[in-house]
């Protein structure tokens, strides 16, 4: 597998991971809790796109 094959796999995952965590997060009505430069962010699911 070459190097450009397995960014495009991981980059693949990692867009249908994300993908399901928005979608069971939208579901359970729970906010998306994230830290960004160490500062600890709530985002509403609704307002992410997909």
């Amino acid at each position: 597998m070459s190097e450009r094959e397995l960014e495009a796999k991981l980059s693949a995952g990692l867009k249908q991971s994300f993908r399901r965590v928005v979608e069971q997060h939208r579901r359970d009505n729970q906010p998306l809790i994230f830290s960004e430069n160490g500062v600890v962010t709530q985002v509403d699911p609704f307002t992410v796109s997909i």
